[in-house]
């Protein structure tokens, strides 16, 4: 160790980020908008959309390169030109490590085991697993874009009283994972807004207006999110504005 070793100033690299929100949002075709991507699918959510990916992978890890992890592999160890590998999606993925871990122990379901020791089991998989998009990231240089799904949930503020939140559709266990190890958390919906407008009475009445997508990068008593990069509380549902934003 030497004092010339400090820096004043972290290293940019490639960012490791987390994109949730409710079904048919559009998070797939987010995903293909960034440039040279290669999807890996737990779920068939590409449809119709022009982007490099493999197909849906059927197991987690069954030794084979057709496997969600023999795909990551090939990511890892083969020569490529991919610059960003997107995940789509977590809770899909989610479902295949459940499913691992209960062939590798002769579980029924991972949620029959007491004290929570298959979801415990579960997680030192997925602690695997941000290794493994570790070297993925740092190796071949490449932005990580993890889809996944949301839920609302009760949550209990000490401060306050309790109300809804938007989160990631993960075991709380996993999802706190995801959260700690990704470099930006973000949260994207519909635009909302309540219209006043006369009624066959005469009186006014209120219709919701759904308007633009939009990403929320900042914490909120209504959903999770986070980002280490400074962004505004609220973004465009546009790659190309936030990786600007990013890199400023």
């Amino acid at each position: 160790m030497s004092l010339a070793d400090i820096k004043t100033k972290g290293q940019l690299k490639p960012p490791k980020i987390c994109l949730y929100g409710p079904g048919g949002i559009g998070k797939t075709t987010f995903a293909s908008t960034m440039p040279d991507v290669i999807i890996v699918q737990t779920e068939d959510g590409i449809g119709k959309l022009k982007a490099n990916h493999f197909d849906v992978c059927k197991a987690y890890d069954d030794g084979t390169d057709k496997s969600f992890i023999g795909r990551l592999n090939t990511l890892l160890n083969e020569e490529h030109d991919f610059k960003v590998l997107a995940i789509d999606s977590l809770d899909w993925l989610e479902a295949l490590i459940h499913k691992h871990v209960c062939e590798e122990n002769g579980w029924k379901e991972i949620g029959s085991q007491a004290f929570g020791k298959g979801y415990a089991a579960a997680l030192e998989v997925w602690k695997d697993y941000v290794r493994l998009i570790d070297r993925i990231r740092d190796e071949r240089k490449m932005t990580i874009l993890q889809i996944a799904h949301d839920k609302v949930v009760k949550y209990d503020d000490p401060t306050t009283e309790s109300y809804d939140r938007h989160q990631i559709k993960l075991n709380n266990r996993a999802a706190d994972l995801i959260i700690e190890h990704c470099d930006a958390v973000f949260f994207t919906r519909f635009k909302r807004g309540a219209v006043q407008k006369k009624n066959s009475s005469g009186g006014l009445s209120s219709e919701i207006h759904q308007g633009d997508r939009t990403i929320f990068t900042q914490d909120n008593p209504n959903w999770m999110a986070k980002n280490r990069y400074g962004l505004p509380a609220e973004m465009p549902f546009d790659w190309k504005q936030i990786r600007e934003e990013m890199i400023k």
